[in-house]
């Protein structure tokens, strides 16, 4: 059950991610916007820490992110569904989620009676399957999947104008293809050149998704074992 909700969740929020790109610098913005495009990936790859936030629409259901995550398999925030929300924190590779009433009517239907009987307040575990809410609280894995293409030979990059971001110059980049039409990301201008937000209006995957933070620490704790709640090791 649990693993069945965290796989759809993760579907939801990195397809539209995969087509993300961006670049930035006086010299640096005169580069094409392929090679600015090609800086930012390299430069996101080497971080150690990142906030990732921002709203993603797929197939008429809204999804939100809002996560600090590193390369320590530790993380916290939120990620929202529908009309509901779930805490989300991960420690050493260990991942609990907390989910609100709302969050499990939305992504459990007629199982979330007997999941709100049994969970009450109580934090989750996430299974250790790689392919559900464990990726959030991997940077290496999250930002892998988030700033990977397709190879599509058809995907175009088009440098754009120097805009302000957060008080930030960054270049925008659009990355198109027929397949999932255009996004635009913006890198900085400065070194080093980290992407700080995707837009994507078009498509079947459409939101906004910014990152900041960048290589910032943050504090992470455990919860309480009695307030730990394994649904994997449950019978009946």
């Amino acid at each position: 059950m649990t693993t069945r909700v965290s796989m759809g969740l993760a579907t939801i929020g990195l397809g539209v991610l995969l087509t993300a790109c961006g670049g930035g610098d006086s010299d640096f913005t005169d580069q094409s916007g392929k090679k600015i495009a090609d800086a930012s990936k390299s430069a996101m790859k080497g971080l150690d820490s990142v906030k990732v936030a921002g709203t993603i629409k797929t197939d008429g259901q809204e999804m939100t992110i809002d996560l600090q995550t590193n390369d320590k398999g530790d993380c916290t925030g939120s990620i929202g569904i529908g009309d509901g929300s779930a805490e989300l924190l991960g420690v050493g590779g260990d991942v609990w989620f907390k989910p609100d009433e709302a969050f499990w009517r939305t992504s459990a239907g007629d199982s979330a009676d007997q999941i709100l009987a049994v969970v009450g307040d109580k934090w989750v575990v996430v299974p250790s399957s790689g392919d559900g809410f464990d990726q959030f609280c991997d940077i290496d894995e999250l930002l892998d999947q988030m700033l990977s293409s397709e190879d599509d030979e058809d995907s175009k990059y088009t440098k754009g104008k120097t805009v302000e971001v957060d008080g930030d110059d960054a270049i925008a980049v659009d990355n198109t293809s027929e397949d999932d039409g255009t996004s635009t990301g913006y890198v900085l201008v400065d070194a080093p050149h980290y992407l700080v937000k995707i837009d994507k209006t078009e498509g079947e995957d459409t939101g906004s998704v910014a990152f900041s933070e960048f290589d910032e620490k943050f504090d992470v704790e455990a919860p309480a074992e009695g307030d730990v709640i394994d649904l994997d090791n449950l019978s009946g």
